[in-house]
């Protein structure tokens, strides 16, 4: 995918996005509608699909049916492990942290959270962010950096959020949300490299994302090392990657 490309995307992305949430953000400002009535919810879900829309305008290849099916579907092997790998340092980093759960989540409150933040809320979002943008940064720029920038993008396309009154993010200072994207696209990028499958990107998105609602987000020593551990195992990841590259590249042929 070339720059053009990349633009076209974020283009689209960023036009259905703001439209619907800088609109609902107006709706609940002047008008008598409250964030969480039904038209403000629907107009915002549409905008929650900015992502995945703009990805399917993206998608290389032809027929584009059967790019579509290798794009929503493809898997490598193995892949499985990597995603319970970082399921597991996020929950350890997350509870270990916290130490107190959310009397409101139940079991079935956090399965109904999960599958809404997979599905709905978060996890479809990655169709474009894990399926087209940071995959075509990869190959211009380091896999860090190609991270970093994803996540200042995800975050900026996250700023009308803090503007709709009522919204929960606007609980979270602004430089938190934008710290944790930053690092969370650390960890789908080392995800979705290793095991090139979007809908174990979706459903760490929207685990992460329960586990945020389940736990009472603290900030403490062990919430800052469990997310740079873990982002420390993301690049220890690519550098191994790396490492393997050269050493293939430097076998003698024969």
């Amino acid at each position: 995918m070339n720059i053009k490309a990349v633009l076209k995307y974020l283009i689209i992305t960023f036009a259905i996005t703001y439209a619907c949430w800088w609109g609902v953000a107006a709706l609940v400002a002047y008008t008598d509608f409250v964030y969480g009535d039904i038209l403000p919810t629907i107009i915002y879900i549409i905008g929650n699909f900015g992502p995945a829309i703009a990805a399917l305008f993206c998608i290389d290849g032809r027929p584009y049916l059967t790019s579509l099916k290798k794009f929503l579907f493809s898997y490598k092997k193995r892949g499985i492990w990597f995603f319970l790998l970082f399921v597991a340092l996020v929950a350890l980093t997350v509870g270990l942290s916290s130490m107190e759960w959310n009397p409101q989540m139940t079991a079935l409150n956090f399965f109904i959270s999960l599958l809404g933040s997979t599905v709905v809320y978060g996890g479809e979002e990655e169709l474009g962010w894990r399926g087209i943008l940071q995959p075509a940064l990869s190959k211009k720029i380091t896999f860090p950096l190609a991270a970093l920038a994803c996540g200042v993008i995800w975050t900026l396309w996250h700023l009308p959020l803090w503007f709709i009154e009522g919204h929960p993010n606007q609980s979270m200072p602004f430089w938190v949300q934008a710290t944790l994207g930053i690092f969370l696209c650390f960890w789908l990028g080392t995800i979705y490299e290793r095991s090139k499958c979007l809908p174990l990107c979706m459903l760490f998105h929207g685990f992460v994302n329960g586990m945020l609602s389940s736990f009472v987000l603290k900030l403490n020593w062990i919430l800052v090392v469990g997310i740079i551990l873990t982002t420390a195992v993301a690049i220890a990841l690519w550098l191994l990657d790396i490492k393997q590259a050269k050493g293939i590249n430097n076998q003698p042929t024969r």
